[in-house]
């Protein structure tokens, strides 16, 4: 029995069901199974979520009852991921955020109240209006729910939005608007955070410009199947200097195609110009940033999870039945490879 010390009450009072992940035919729409029951539920949550998304996986949903105004009677509020809950509800992480803050449980922010939501400060909206002693601070929060290797990464697909975000909290603290950034990382072992230049390289570039002109804040939560939650690491470190040297536009490019009636699984060695070469690919294209080369040790990965190889002076092909991407081997050689454990030292 989980000891409930330290957790926040459940962050929706609706009951809760579980489902049977089966497709996802848009960003906010799933296909579940629940009670021997195809049923369509909705997901609050656009990110792409590839990892925690897997054919079979169980999701705990919220259950509206049947309501006129309501297409679907379910929401998803969560996944089951190994062996913990990773929360999805991105209209919801506010509303912990607002708890976490009145508590003052977020190193930072503890001498901080919350005045108003959904604040418009010109062309942007934020997400809090916080105040202390000597006055307002803007502040902006994202839902992290892409971690591994005690590494969390965001975004997990590519964010204008995020991007403008960025530079226009950098922007306002220049001219004397205090602002913050607060990431609430739903993977309670998480313990470095990261933009995902993998996945979003402007974004990434732009986190890197920001940070000596915009405080970010990085908090770790644990989360129970009846949605309880709780900091478990409040304090979660930004490796300035890593980030730095790792946001670059080089590494490696994992490729998925149809072949024939198979697929082909390819594995470029390194790589200059990485986005050039990404946009001429074909079928499904996972960009690999890395400082230094890696190939051998990602080719060694797939071999484990594929036949022989066929070798040449681009890379590594591999052929298979099934398509692989939706698929938990591949799915986990994706994050080792991107979010490797040398980033945890720091170390080439």
């Amino acid at each position: 029995m989980t000891d409930m010390t330290g957790f926040y009450s459940p962050i929706t009072s609706r009951p809760l069901v579980e489902g049977t992940f089966l497709t996802r035919p848009n960003r906010f729409c799933v296909h579940c199974m629940i009670d021997g029951r195809e049923t369509n539920v909705f997901m609050p949550n656009p990110g792409r979520m590839k990892e925690l998304l897997l054919p079979g996986v169980k999701l705990i949903l919220a259950d509206h009852g049947r309501l006129d105004y309501r297409n679907t009677r379910y929401t998803v509020m969560a996944v089951k991921y190994q062996d913990h809950i990773v929360f999805l509800h991105t209209h919801l992480n506010n509303v912990a955020s607002q708890r976490l803050i009145d508590a003052r449980a977020i190193p930072g922010l503890r001498d901080f109240s919350v005045e108003r939501t959904e604040v418009t400060v010109g062309d942007h909206r934020f997400d809090m209006l916080l105040r202390d002693g000597e006055g307002d601070l803007y502040l902006e929060v994202k839902s992290c729910t892409l971690s591994a290797n005690g590494i969390a990464m965001f975004p997990d697909a590519v964010t204008e939005r995020g991007r403008r975000h960025l530079l226009s909290l950098a922007r306002m603290n220049r001219e004397g608007q205090r602002s913050a950034l607060l990431f609430l990382i739903h993977h309670g072992n998480a313990n470095r955070f990261l933009p995902d230049y993998h996945t979003d390289l402007a974004f990434s570039s732009a986190f890197c410009d920001v940070e000596d002109r915009l405080p970010v804040i990085a908090v770790a939560l644990e989360w129970t199947p009846d949605l309880r939650y709780r900091v478990l690491n409040p304090r979660v470190t930004i490796p300035w200097d890593v980030i730095r040297r790792e946001c670059v536009d080089r590494g490696h490019l994992v490729q998925v195609e149809r072949d024939g009636t198979g697929y082909r699984v390819s594995l470029t060695r390194y790589l200059i110009e990485l986005s050039k070469k990404t946009r001429k690919r074909s079928g499904e294209v996972f960009p690999i940033r890395s400082s230094i080369d890696e190939s051998e040790s990602m080719a060694g990965v797939l071999s484990g999870l594929y036949e022989k190889p066929v070798e040449n002076s681009d890379g590594w092909a591999f052929r298979i039945e099934g398509d692989p991407v939706p698929t938990p081997g591949f799915q986990q050689a994706l994050l080792d490879f991107r979010m490797p454990r040398r980033l945890q030292a720091g170390i080439l």
